[in-house]
This record gives structure tokens, C-alpha cells and sequence, in this order.
């Protein structure tokens, strides 16, 4: 299984802090803060790529006729903080990779300093941020902003992955890749999600099917391209005994993020981050009122009926409604394995296996490899990635 580099997938966050102007002379008390935090976003997004550039500035509300020296402290707690009010899962950076001690000197007469802060590419699983604080100056009698003395720094790198080109192989209900285990899973739900990227290479038959969950009907879940009248260029997903389709505008060869939210009333559709098409079908017709969860298959329909080649990549299933902002920050990024929101995690970038035995890993922790049964998988395709550049 390929290696993924630390992720953030970020939503700038307007958090409610106050704070002074960017004004040289103003004639108000004195105070010093981070030029990044001058603003009501207190989050950015840094490239990682071979390594990343941070520049740290430190500001004077005025300046000051003695050197104002001030320390840089990187503290798990802000990170804590930001976390709860943003919803997100960033974690720091291992020992070793921030300094233990950093100051920055704004020198007598002068507004500002900076410091470029170097961090070096590495591997790890989820996502990671530096998380930024001004303490309190050492030296020069400026009190640090309350409100723009802290930022969060996010270290985004785009997926590059393998992904599996797939299609159709013996029958129906006996060939599919199937995650485990075969008994029943038994969880009920009140509500769920389930995202990935898919590339179909044409559109030429109906009832191409690429995921299959729930239990019997009524409550199932079932997502295929194309019904009985062609053309076949569209999205339809069965659930709850009822159905919505997409418009018939999909074009072949090309990535498309799609993901399917179920809140417990209504049942959406989002296609690359954006509400495409939504319902509200019948309740589950459990006695819990609950959604059964009790399998999953990739790759539903058998050769018959899956005739063109699918790749699928990142497929991620949710014990809960995923927030538009949450489905649009994590689409290009991979997201923390570790997630107890997690059913099963198939990030499909092993790289390597076909034919029938192959398997795609789940990383949740939740034992739900799916192997294949067939000769589904053709073969890889690599270095792909799905922001456009």
C-alpha cells in the first residue's frame, strides 16, 4: 500500500477575534501581534511539497524606542482549540520537526520582524497543522493581542495516488468486490455518507453499479450509472425503496468526486463538492427507525451489465452526515484513518493486485478489506491526481 504524506484538507475559519489596526503611529496603547492574524481568517493553507516555507511576522501596533523581543510558542492546546470549534482533526507535527525555542526581535525604531520557519517534507497517516502563538514579550514593555497574537498553519499536499482500473466479471451477486466480514454487520445508523472519486471510461450500458450497502430492501443502498432508458450518462442511487438521478451530462474520462449524505430525512447527492440532487425518501423499516448497515460491495453488476472500465479512488464510508464544508475541504486530501465516524476507509492506492483475490485495504481500524471475487481489477494506473494541475 503506497504511503500517504501528511494531509490537511482546511476550511478557512472565520474565528471571532478582535484586534488592532495595521497602523504604524495610531495613538492607542501599544500592542504587538501576528501580521497573519490581521484579519478575521485565522487560517491558511501551506503547500507541501519537498518541504514548506512559513514566514512568522511579528507586528507593532507602533513602534517603540527599545528592542521588543517576543517568544514563538507552537502549543497542542491551540491546536486542541481550534479543532473543537471548526470540526476538524489536525494533529501536530512529530518531535522533533518544530523548534523548542524561537523568538522574534523587532529592533528599536523599527514596526516589525520576521522569521522564515522550515519544515521539511516527511510520511505520516492524517492531517497536520502549527498551530502559532505570541507569548508574552520578554524584553520591551508591548503587551502581545489577545485576539491576533495566535494563527493556525495548514500543510496541504494534493493526493497523487494509484488507482485500480475495474469493470464488470462473471455474474452478478457471485463476482463484486466484497468487504468483510460476509456475516451481517449489524450497525443501524441515523445517518451516513459515502464519498470517492470515480473516472468512467464510457457510459455504454445501464445498471453499471460501483457500490451496493444497507441491507434487503427497502433498506438498501444501491449507486449505478444508468437505468433502463439510455443514455446511460448519469448518476442514480436506490435507497430507502425509492431513487434519484442526476442529470444525463457526464462526460467519459473524466474525474468526478461524487458524495452521497443521508441525515435521516433527507438524501443528497453533492458532485464535486457542490448539491447536485436531493430527496426525501420513506424511513427505514426497522424497528429502531434506524438505517441497517450490513455489507458493502464494490463493483456491483457483472459483466453483462458493467461493460466500461472504472477507477475509483479514496472511497470513504461514514457513520454520519457529512457537512458540505467538511466534503468540500477533504476532496483532495486524504482524511484521518483514525476517525471513529469511520465505517471503512478504501483509500484504492495499494498500486499493485489484480484479478480475483485481489484486495483493497480498509485503514479504519474497522476490518472491512474488501477481495475481490473475479477478475475485476484490469490493472493500475499511477501518479494520478484529481485537482487539475
Amino acid at each position: 500500500m503506497s504511503k500517504r504524506i501528511s494531509i490537511i484538507a482546511l476550511a478557512l475559519s472565520a474565528l471571532a477575534f478582535a484586534g488592532c489596526n495595521n497602523a504604524e503611529y495610531k495613538v492607542t496603547p501599544n500592542s504587538i501581534y501576528l501580521t497573519d492574524a490581521d484579519g478575521q481568517v485565522k487560517s491558511k493553507i501551506i503547500s507541501l511539497d519537498g518541504g514548506a516555507d512559513i514566514t512568522l511576522t511579528a507586528r507593532l501596533a507602533q513602534k517603540t524606542d527599545e528592542d521588543v523581543t517576543v517568544p514563538v510558542l507552537f502549543q497542542q492546546s491551540d491546536l486542541d482549540e481550534f479543532n473543537s470549534l471548526n470540526g476538524t482533526e489536525y494533529q501536530m507535527l512529530p518531535d522533533g520537526m518544530l523548534p523548542s525555542e524561537l523568538t522574534l526581535t523587532i529592533p528599536a525604531g523599527e514596526i516589525s520582524a520576521s522569521e522564515t520557519l522550515h519544515i521539511n517534507d516527511f510520511e505520516g497517516e492524517g492531517s497536520y497543522a502549527v498551530p502559532v502563538r505570541l507569548g508574552n514579550a520578554v524584553s520591551g514593555n508591548v503587551p502581545t493581542s489577545t485576539g491576533q497574537g495566535k494563527f493556525l498553519y495548514a500543510l496541504a499536499k494534493p493526493l497523487i495516488v494509484s488507482v485500480p482500473v475495474m469493470k464488470g466479471a462473471g455474474q452478478e451477486g457471485v463476482s463484486g468486490i466484497f468487504a468483510a466480514p460476509s456475516d451481517p454487520w449489524g450497525l443501524e445508523l441515523d445517518a451516513w455518507t459515502f464519498e470517492a472519486w470515480i473516472k468512467m471510461n464510457g457510459y455504454d450500458s445501464n445498471n453499471q453499479a460501483f457500490f451496493e450497502s444497507g441491507a434487503a430492501t427497502p433498506n438498501n443502498i444501491f449507486m449505478r450509472f444508468g437505468d433502463a432508458n439510455s443514455p446511460y450518462n448519469y448518476l442514480q442511487v436506490k435507497v430507502l425503496n425509492g431513487q434519484i438521478d442526476t442529470d444525463r451530462d457526464l462526460e467519459p474520462n473524466v474525474w468526478c468526486h461524487w458524495a452521497m449524505v443521508y441525515d435521516g430525512t433527507t438524501f443528497t447527492i453533492y458532485r464535486n463538492g457542490q448539491v447536485d440532487k436531493s430527496f426525501t425518501p420513506q424511513r427505514p423499516t426497522t424497528p429502531s427507525g434506524k438505517m441497517p448497515i450490513d455489507k458493502a460491495t464494490i463493483i456491483v453488476t457483472g459483466a453483462n451489465w458493467f461493460v466500461n472500465e472504472c477507477m475509483m479512488s479514496q472511497a470513504r464510508f461514514w457513520k454520519v452526515a457529512r457537512s458540505q464544508s467538511e466534503i468540500q475541504a477533504n476532496m483532495y486530501y486524504a482524511v484521518n484513518a483514525n476517525n471513529p465516524n469511520l465505517i471503512a476507509y478504501w483509500p484504492m492506492d495499494e498500486g499493485e493486485g489484480t484479478g480475483d483475490g485481489a484486495v483493497l485495504h480498509d485503514i479504519s481500524g474497522n476490518g472491512h478489506d474488501a477481495t475481490s471475487a473475479g477478475n475485476i481489477i484490469q490493472h493500475w494506473e499511477h501518479n494520478v491526481r484529481f485537482d487539475g494541475k
